[in-house]
């Protein structure tokens, strides 16, 4: 698989993002203290059908603070010549996805979220810590490329990013986004708790939403299914008015299809 390293300047600032694939093309968006290598287990079966955008999202700070990263991605996607895509978006990168999709709706050809921050679940500061804590033990196996990543953000970006994703809340401007969008969620997530997955498809009627046995992070920890699900989901058809042929459901495992009884797509 072979993997293009390419550079665009955006805000003044050169930036780093990688190409690989050849079709229609969808973006990956890394969630908080993460790069694009988070997204390299569920790489290779979406190159086969698809052209893949794996940006970089850039360090918080002064110059550029976390309320500011759907603004930067979306001239970074000017940059790179993007006008529609499909946006897949992980955590923090799936309120990114989101707030984009709604703020310009034009531009997201399908939405898929991936235990998205956006919207508050309402746990105290002790409480996340424990949970990050927590989720972090889940992913030792993956210590290297997590710690790796977190000190390329900075310890005081992490901190900018976490307070800003957990008060940060979407609800009235989802209401904006057009696109067929697809929730992933991991039953067993211990940073963003299972239960706010039901309020993101409330607020979103055109979407579906697939139950993952996971945690927070499905490319490490059930990359076949989560591979699965988004080639299911980003191959549908969509609509010449732009508007998606999908209904809301609730599938558990891997698939699009059904009501809440746990069946799969075949």
């Amino acid at each position: 698989m072979l993997v293009d390293v390419r550079e665009l300047v955006v805000d003044g600032t050169t930036t780093e993002y990688r190409v690989a694939g050849d079709g229609p093309p969808v973006v990956l968006v890394h969630g908080l203290s993460g790069s694009w290598r988070w997204w390299h287990p569920v790489l290779e079966p979406l190159v086969e059908r698809h052209r893949v955008y794996l940006p970089e999202l850039p360090r918080l700070g002064r110059r550029l603070p976390a309320g500011e990263l759907t603004r930067w991605f979306g001239s970074w996607l000017d940059a790179a010549g993007l006008e529609r895509v499909d946006l897949v978006g992980h955590s923090l990168g799936g309120l990114v996805a989101a707030e984009l999709a709604a703020e310009q709706p034009e531009r997201a050809r399908r939405l898929a979220l991936v235990a998205p921050a956006g919207i508050p679940c309402g746990t105290s500061v002790f409480s996340r810590g424990a949970r990050l804590t927590a989720t972090l033990y889940d992913l030792r196996r993956r210590l290297p490329t997590v710690v790796g990543d977190a000190l390329h953000a900075g310890p005081l970006g992490l901190l900018r990013g976490a307070v800003f994703a957990s008060h940060r809340d979407l609800t009235v401007e989802l209401a904006s986004i057009r696109a067929g969008t697809l929730i992933v969620w991991g039953e067993n997530d211990r940073l963003l708790p299972p239960r706010i997955a039901a309020e993101w498809q409330q607020v979103l009627p055109r979407s579906r939403l697939v139950r993952l046995h996971c945690g927070h992070v499905p490319m490490w920890e059930s990359p076949r299914e989560l591979a699965s699900c988004l080639l299911a989901f980003l191959d549908e058809k969509v609509a010449d008015d732009g508007r998606d042929e999908i209904g809301p459901g609730v599938v558990r495992g891997v698939g699009l299809a059904g009501d809440d009884d746990g069946s799969a797509l075949r």
